[in-house]
């Protein structure tokens, strides 16, 4: 049985350990803190322009077709769905069409996948329809006749602000008091849905969630399912942080945390970007673990000229810089080789795309799934 070892807990690290599983390898997680799932808003941007992907782009490396990636990433969609469902979390959608939901400042965000207590607040759907916006009295950093307002003029939703009650709150409390309690009742409220701030429960049948301001509850729930999803798959979760991998002749064997030694047949490295750690930047950005080779727009980025003068005017173009890999997913060395033949990267710590993108879930997903499968082989 082969030994997978995933380093990273956030979506592309689960799936990663979950897809490996399911294909029979026996799989170690280790995890340091859940990193930048918990700022998911609720929304999921799965799949754009597969056929217009720009140049670097990480899925223009696997050597697909449009139609191949598309095919790979209904496979991958289909399977975290249904996973996810198994552990607690229903998400509505699909990878071909986008709905546009309300977050808590009224505007229009565009999603594929959403939880099943968003998707009715699709705002196509909404269109005609007399919906209120539910306010809680003593929570003063969230206003509803605000997002009703927006909802209006952005949305082109009829919206209009109700205040309620919620029980036993604390003075000054925040919209994170709200998480678990029981929605308000609404009795004799004239109206044909309902929009609440998210982290309510016992949600009423006309009632949805609108998308948080991350982070906040959607983003709590999506890591406890995950959680929960590389558990019923039999994977062994190991909370604490790696600092440093061993191996010789292009083959990693191990890696170290704190006074353990790991040892794998195959490693997964999906360590994020600079919010989990899995890229540092100190002048120039690096990859702390391995030194692999850091890349912007096709050439290392320790050597561009371009990307530090960019960067004096705004912060955007580090966050394009990351890992490049070959068609199996193999992260290079700064000299274009790879770098160790049994190591894979997935997700954030990739370079060439942009995680608030129209791809900002599917490139995680998709590269976490082939990863996982690819290192079980």
């Amino acid at each position: 049985m082969t030994r997978v070892l995933v380093i990273g807990g956030g979506l592309a690290g689960c799936v990663a350990a979950a897809a490996a599983a399911r294909d029979g390898a026996e799989v170690t997680l280790a995890w340091r803190a859940p990193g930048a799932t918990a700022l998911y808003s609720g929304g999921m941007e799965i799949a754009g322009e597969l056929a217009r992907l720009p140049e670097g782009h990480p899925l223009c490396r696997l050597g697909m077709d449009a139609m191949g990636i598309g095919s790979e990433l209904d496979d991958a969609l289909s399977a975290l769905v249904s996973w996810l469902q198994r552990a607690g979390l229903e998400l509505v959608g699909n990878a071909r069409r986008a709905g546009l939901y309300a977050d808590l400042l009224g505007r229009p965000r565009p999603a594929n996948l959403v939880p099943a207590s968003v998707a009715p607040g699709e705002l196509s759907n909404l269109r005609g329809r007399r919906v209120a916006v539910v306010g809680i009295e003593g929570v003063s950093e969230y206003d509803a006749e605000s997002t009703a307002e927006a909802m209006r003029e952005l949305g082109g939703v009829d919206a209009f602000a109700h205040a309620a009650e919620v029980a036993d709150l604390p003075p000054g409390a925040s919209l994170t008091d709200l998480y678990g309690r029981a929605a308000p009742a609404l009795r004799g409220l004239r109206a044909e849905a309902v929009a609440f701030p998210p982290g309510l429960a016992g949600l009423p049948d006309r009632g949805f969630e609108l998308l948080a301001v991350a982070p906040g509850p959607h983003g709590h729930r999506l890591q406890q399912a995950l959680e929960a999803m590389v558990a019923a798959a039999g994977v062994r979760s190991l909370q604490t942080a790696v600092h440093g991998l061993e191996g010789e002749a292009g083959r990693l064997r191990a890696a170290l945390a704190g006074d353990q030694e790991l040892v794998a047949d195959s490693f997964v490295l999906a360590t994020g970007r600079f919010i989990g750690g899995g890229l540092v930047k100190r002048r120039r950005t690096h990859e702390p673990l391995l030194g692999l080779g850091v890349f912007w727009e096709g050439e290392p980025a320790a050597v561009s000229r371009r990307l530090p003068r960019l960067e004096y005017l705004e912060p955007g173009p580090a966050f394009q810089a990351g890992l490049m890999t070959d068609d199996r997913l193999r992260p290079l060395a700064a000299d274009g080789r790879v770098a160790f033949e049994n190591l894979r990267a997935a997700g954030a710590v990739l370079g060439g795309w942009d995680e608030g993108g129209e791809m900002g879930f599917g490139v995680p997903l998709l590269t976490g799934w082939l990863a996982g499968r690819w290192s079980a082989m």
